[in-house]
């Protein structure tokens, strides 16, 4: 081998030193960039000539050279914000970006990123700090996530109101008290009834409507008890008023097992129209439960007649008055809830992550982003906590990966390596200098 040779063989270790110390320089300007993952620089040897004499097999090294840049996609720390658009990944993902306004050979202009600085921009759009927009899955009429993949705009319109159908009630009635012998008199029904529970109905227009729900016993023996029940709104708030102060909307029975518990219940009557123009012959369930005819003591869910005073032990209907939004909160599982003024939670919208085979195989595409690659292979793109995708925390970023103190250790080393490889030049020179010297 020539002296000058091992003079090239220096210098190649000269050029991936200085390599490593570019991908250190870059790991450490990059160190508080939110989601910035480190990178690692990969050497492998050069085999140039091989001498061979009838023995073993024997190589001679024509230095290094830099074999790959390899990206190390472990998990960052989390900082706690005030922003609640700020969102963290914790776990295996990337948020998809489509932006149309970079420039880039990626032929959909799709890119993956760790980065959750995101916001909206001026279309509504929940978009990252250049632009793009993050994709998801909208949100239907009845908060139910779409299938379709694409960008996601909430919607800062109001809610619309919804008139009550159904309304659920759940009852003790003291199974204590005497049968009342007198008929159900409308006029004075406080006096004709055992027990009376309210309740707040909403017409289509949105408004609201004080309901008081009368009942009374007018059955008891050893195989349970029947009671009856009626439902009346205010004269003033119907278009068809009755004698005395209240208009009778619906009316019906509950029965009770020997055990106290619901075994059955009919409506005999239910139709109500409100004033103001509202939608008539507006017609409401009253649901008492679940009949469960399985007998025997046991937690119920259900309406019940036992000895106890009578009480409403829980109520629900399902219509509301108009609301606007007043803020938003992003799940673990990816999706946007926004929460009303009317106290209505409703599903806007869900974000996605994609999960790839080979996360190593992506290419970096500048801003934090990557570009899918045929080496990563196709993104797998779910909602948050489906397969192996991680969980995302709202109010959170995720910090860059890099460890200064690992990055100081290796940028002792590369200089060191350089140092050396610097000697190995300047003592093949002087060996040089030698061979020249023998002429004199």
């Amino acid at each position: 081998m020539s002296i000058s040779q091992a003079l090239y063989t220096g210098v190649t270790g000269l050029s991936t030193n200085a390599d490593n110390m570019s991908v250190i320089a870059n790991n450490l300007a990059n160190a508080n960039s939110k989601g910035f993952k480190r990178d690692r620089a990969e050497f492998e040897d050069i085999l140039a000539k091989d001498l061979r004499s009838g023995g073993p097999q024997s190589a001679i090294g024509r230095g290094s050279r830099l074999s790959r840049i390899k990206t190390l996609q472990t998990q960052g720390g989390m900082q706690i914000t005030d922003n609640l658009t700020d969102v963290a990944i914790q776990g295996a993902g990337f948020f998809v970006v489509s932006n149309p306004m970079v420039e880039s050979t990626n032929s959909n202009r799709t890119y993956f990123s760790r980065v959750g600085t995101l916001g909206f921009d001026k279309d509504g759009y929940f978009a990252t700090q250049d632009g793009g927009r993050i994709q998801g899955y909208a949100a239907d009429d009845k908060g139910n996530l779409t299938s379709r993949l694409g960008d996601i705009r909430i919607e800062t319109n109001i809610l619309p109101p919804r008139a009550t159908d159904k309304v659920t009630l759940k009852m003790q009635l003291d199974s204590r008290v005497n049968i009342n012998p007198t008929t159900f008199n409308k006029l004075d029904p406080d006096a004709t009834s055992n027990f009376a529970s309210s309740v707040t109905l909403y017409d289509s227009y949105g408004r609201s409507h004080l309901t008081t729900v009368y009942f009374r016993k007018t059955n008891a023996d050893g195989n349970g008890s029947q009671w009856e029940w009626n439902a009346a709104v205010d004269n003033k708030e119907v278009t068809d008023p009755e004698d005395g102060p209240l208009k009778f909307i619906a009316n019906g029975t509950i029965n009770f097992d020997k055990f106290g518990l619901l075994s059955g219940q009919e409506t005999s009557e239910s139709s109500v129209n409100f004033t103001g123009g509202v939608r008539q012959d507006q017609k409401i369930k009253f649901d008492f439960g679940k009949t469960d005819n399985s007998g025997g003591p046991k937690e119920v869910s259900a309406s019940t007649s036992i000895a106890g005073s009578s009480s409403t032990v829980y109520h629900q209907q399902d219509g509301y008055e108009v609301g606007q939004l007043k803020t938003m909160n992003i799940g673990l599982d990816g999706k946007v809830i926004g929460l009303f003024t009317n106290g209505i939670q409703k599903t806007l919208a869900g974000i996605s992550l994609a999960t790839f085979a080979n996360e190593d195989g992506l290419e970096k595409g500048g801003n934090n982003q990557f570009l899918a690659t045929n080496t990563s292979g196709p993104a797998n793109i779910g909602m948050p906590e489906t397969g192996i995708r991680g969980s995302l925390h709202s109010s959170t970023l995720e910090e860059s990966n890099v460890d200064l103190a690992e990055q100081f250790v290796e940028m002792i080393r590369a200089q060191r390596m350089f140092q050396a490889n610097s000697r190995t030049i300047t003592t093949s020179d002087a060996m040089t200098e030698e061979v020249v010297g023998l002429k004199r």
